[in-house]
């Protein structure tokens, strides 16, 4: 018995001491490569979503596998993106942005889990430039929204084809009513797309009119009026952002330009898509 005893005191030992050695080691710490760059982007065929990426851009005669990255800004929080990404070159690291607080600022910090080559798991912090300033503008869309909405409802009516061929206008009646919640919040406009213009009636930004939306301000009735502003055929088949149409604000923690795209919705989109071909005579 006592020789029985023995063996699985052993056998016991040695399963502990085999568990802890299977155990994964932990990245270690390193100063971030001087040749890897981070930047934190949104392209333009992303821009109806919300799905930014960390692009990776790797100088040296090496390969880069990425395991783990956390993405943090003090207006967004903290993101996680998990996976394997292996490359030479560049990749992306995309994520879906949360709701972005107003304020300043819009590169982002990131902690990189990664293996250089065959080495060991490193784990490195860097900052990631917005360095064409879409992250910034899409920040701002949220806070200019956020602002918005806290000072008014915002309620689409019926879209109207008025007119025929290059006589008819796209119009869209919008009512801005104030919920009482917010002072110092204004509507300045609507801004053209690469796609369509306004013409005479919309409340169009260069007008320079500002309508307050404070708890003693009436309801702002205005009308979008559109037609396109092209008309070869490929500029709407490519087309990407041209139904987005901004929506200034105005508030005393937001930049002058800030703006957020009015929410027309698939059905309404359609039938601005839709009135080009037959404004155009196609």
């Amino acid at each position: 018995m006592r020789g029985v005893a023995t063996l699985v005191l052993l056998l016991g030992a040695t399963g502990v001491a085999c568990g802890a050695n299977d155990e994964p080691d932990e990245p270690r710490t390193a100063a971030f490569p001087d040749d890897l760059t981070a930047y934190i982007d949104q392209s333009r065929l992303q821009r109806e979503g919300r799905t930014l990426f960390v692009r990776l851009v790797n100088e040296a005669e090496r390969r880069v596998t990425v395991t783990h990255a956390d993405i943090e800004s003090p207006r967004f929080g903290e993101i996680t993106w998990v996976g394997e990404k292996s490359f030479e070159n560049e990749a992306d690291l995309e994520f879906e942005l949360p709701r972005a607080g107003c304020g300043t600022g819009s590169d982002a910090e990131v902690r990189l889990t990664y293996r250089l080559d065959d080495g060991p798991e490193l784990q490195s912090t860097t900052t990631a430039t917005d360095r064409y300033g879409a992250v910034a503008l899409f920040m701002d869309r949220d806070c200019a929204e956020e602002r918005l909405r806290a000072a008014a409802t915002l309620e689409l009516g019926v879209v109207r084809i008025v007119g025929e061929g290059k006589n008819s206008v796209y119009e869209l009646p919008v009512t801005l009513t104030p919920t009482g919640a917010q002072e110092d919040v204004g509507f300045v406009g609507f801004e053209d797309t690469v796609l369509f213009r306004q013409v005479f009636g919309s409340a169009h930004v260069d007008e320079g009119v500002t309508y307050p939306l404070g708890p003693d301000d009436p309801p702002v009735e205005v009308v979008l009026r559109l037609v396109p502003g092209r008309c070869d055929p490929h500029a709407l088949a490519d087309d990407k952002v041209g139904t987005l149409v901004p929506v200034r604000v105005t508030a005393p923690d937001l930049p002058s330009a800030a703006a957020f795209y009015l929410p027309i919705g698939d059905d309404r989109r359609a039938v601005l898509r839709g009135f080009v071909p037959t404004y155009c005579g196609w």
